[in-house]
């Protein structure tokens, strides 16, 4: 009786074992990878070329989730690595002048646009005293200076929310020349 019991309690042990092979066959990898497996401490050898079918299985969804953590986490320090040095290029360039910063970049186009206005308003009256004339021509640099405002609001609207950050602009923002 001794011995159908320990036939039937071996039996029932053999029937979860599984050879390198067959591990290497249901997880679709080589029977070096299965060594390898092992080797790291993911499941235990049962004898020569044995497993347990429920440890290999068990131990290989543990391997495949440290690895998603690990590639997860080297994926979010990439991203900050590239961060800081898409961050140091900026500085470099700023520091270089090869890059203005974009309020700076704004406060130059008004105060030279500002300069053409003011200088084509006294265009007119140092061309001629003609009264007819003198309006001929203001009405003239008034359609320039329309045009002219009439690009600017395109090119910031180009710009999207960067363009955003300027103070808005109209044709009607311009003014006149002359009376």
């Amino acid at each position: 009786m001794v011995d159908a019991k320990k036939m039937e309690s071996e039996s029932e042990r053999r029937a979860g074992v599984i050879t390198t092979a067959q591990a290497a066959a249901l997880l679709k990898c080589t029977p070096q990878w299965i060594r390898q497996l092992e080797k790291q401490g993911y499941f235990r050898r049962l004898g020569r070329d044995q497993y347990q079918l429920v440890a290999v299985v068990q131990g290989y969804v543990d391997f495949k989730n440290s690895e998603e953590r690990r590639s997860s986490k080297t994926a979010a320090d990439a991203r900050v690595r590239d961060a800081r040095a898409r961050e140091y290029e900026l500085k470099n360039a700023e520091r270089e002048r090869k890059l203005v910063q974009f309020d700076e970049h704004i406060a130059i186009v008004d105060e030279m646009a500002g300069m053409v206005r003011s200088e084509f308003a006294g265009l007119p009256a140092r061309v001629t005293r003609d009264l007819q004339l003198r309006r001929t021509i203001e009405q003239a640099v008034n359609d320039i200076l329309d045009r002219l405002a009439d690009l600017a609001v395109a090119r910031a609207r180009k710009l999207g929310p960067a363009g955003a950050a300027a103070p808005a602009l109209t044709a009607a923002d311009a003014g006149s020349v002359g009376g």
